[in-house]
C-alpha cells in the first residue's frame, strides 16, 4: 500500500493552484505624456486686443501701461524701481471712437511744444532728456481704425527753432493721411500712480481704415 501511494506522488502530476495575481501597467515616462504647446490660433488677432497686451511693445503692438494704474507688485521680488527725472518713461496709445489718444509718462511734470511737418506732428518735450525703456522703440499704430500711422521717440541735440533746450526727447506722431496732420488736443495730469501724464488727444477724420498695404510710407 505504502509501495503504491509513493509511486503515485512520483509519477502523478500535481497541480497547484497559483494565487491570482492583478497586472499591473507600467507607468508612461514624463516624457511620453503630451504638453499642450501655445498655437498660433492661442495668439490674439483683434488689434484692441494687443493694444492692451503685457510686455515691451514693438511694430504691431503696444504695451499696455494704463495711466493711474499702480503696477502689480511680483510676489518675492524687489519693487521696481523709479525711472530717473527728466526720463520719457513710457508712450501709451489708445484708439477711441476713430480719433486717438497718445500719452506721455514721466516721474516729473514736462512741458510740450508742437509742431507740424508736413504728415507729422513734432512734440517737444521740454524737461526730458533721456529715454525709458522700449520708449525708443516705434508704435505702429496704423492697424487701428484711427488717423495715425506710426510715433517714434528721439532724443535731439543742440537747441533749434521752437525748441529753446540745449537736449531734449522729440516725439514724432505720423498720420495716415498728410491732410489729417494736426496738433492734438493737450492735457496734463498727475495720476494715482504718482506719475505725470501728458495727454495728446485727435479726433477721428479723413483716412482711419486699416491699411491694405504693407507700409503707408512707401
Amino acid at each position: 500500500m505504502r509501495l503504491a501511494l509513493l509511486t503515485v506522488l512520483l509519477t502523478g502530476p500535481v497541480a497547484i493552484a497559483a494565487p491570482h495575481k492583478k497586472k499591473v501597467p507600467t507607468p508612461s515616462p514624463a516624457s511620453a505624456v503630451p504638453t499642450a504647446r501655445p498655437t498660433a490660433a492661442d495668439s490674439p488677432e483683434d488689434p484692441a486686443a494687443l493694444a492692451m497686451s503685457n510686455g515691451p511693445h514693438g511694430e504691431g503692438e503696444y504695451g499696455g501701461v494704463k495711466p493711474g494704474v499702480l503696477p502689480r507688485a511680483d510676489n518675492g521680488k524687489k519693487p521696481k524701481r523709479m525711472p530717473s527725472k527728466g526720463t520719457l518713461s513710457w508712450i501709451g496709445f489708445e484708439a477711441k471712437g476713430g480719433g486717438a489718444e497718445v500719452f506721455l509718462q514721466s516721474v516729473a511734470a514736462f512741458e510740450v511744444v508742437q509742431h507740424v511737418e508736413g504728415s507729422t506732428l513734432v512734440v517737444d518735450l521740454g524737461g526730458l532728456d533721456k529715454l525709458g525703456q522700449n520708449t525708443w522703440r516705434d508704435v505702429d499704430t496704423r492697424f487701428f481704425e484711427q488717423p495715425l500711422a506710426r510715433i517714434t521717440a528721439k532724443r535731439v541735440g543742440a537747441a533749434r527753432g521752437k525748441n529753446p533746450h540745449p537736449t531734449e526727447v522729440e516725439v514724432r506722431i505720423t498720420f495716415k493721411n498728410p491732410k489729417d496732420a494736426q496738433q492734438g488736443q493737450l492735457r496734463a495730469a498727475s495720476e494715482a500712480d504718482g506719475m505725470y501724464y501728458q495727454y495728446l488727444s485727435f479726433a477721428g477724420t479723413g483716412t482711419t481704415a486699416v491699411p491694405k498695404t504693407a507700409d503707408p510710407e512707401k
